[in-house]
């Protein structure tokens, strides 16, 4: 079996995992999300693996770990801004402007290259806020559905931030 395979098995069972320790639902699913994106792109292993599922749990709690020191590096970083007050004369570095500008043009090409369906359902849970769930009883699909069309839009968004 493959350890994507296996994400996909224990789905449930790791975003219930992931809840707990991230605090959050919506938190946990993009975790998960991120878990089946990382062990996807896995194809050879050092060392076979005794537990898939335990490996698998594993790799989600780390990145459930740096989604967490990710969050309160930005809440430091936000309280660390809100102290100083900037001269009306300062302006970013046009560098800085052109590489943030160009990283925004990739990813709204990676996102308007996906199906409708998928951009509606990226937009229901990144804009809106609306849980998986929720987006799947308001399209009438399953909850397996609407994680496939996040896993597609998310991988594409990853590979668009890599490109240079």
């Amino acid at each position: 079996m493959k350890l994507a395979d296996t994400v996909a098995t224990h789905y449930r069972e790791l975003v219930d995992f992931l809840s707990r320790r991230t605090g959050s639902r919506e938190s946990a699913q993009d975790c998960a999300q991120e878990t089946w994106i990382k062990l996807a792109g896995t194809h050879t292993l050092s060392a076979p693996i005794g537990n898939l599922r335990a490996y698998v749990f594993q790799v989600a709690a780390n990145l459930a770990i740096d989604l967490q020191r990710r969050q309160a590096a930005e809440n430091r970083n936000i309280e660390r801004y809100a102290q100083f007050q900037l001269p009306d004369a300062a302006s970013p570095d046009t560098a800085e402007v052109v590489a943030l500008r160009q990283l925004i043009a990739r990813l709204e090409a990676a996102i308007l290259a996906q199906p409708l369906r998928t951009r509606q359902i990226f937009l229901m849970h990144k804009i809106d806020g609306q849980s998986y769930a929720d987006i799947a009883d308001g399209l009438g699909v399953s909850l397996k559905t609407i994680e496939k069309h996040m896993t597609r839009v998310l991988l594409a968004c990853r590979l668009a931030m890599t490109q240079d």
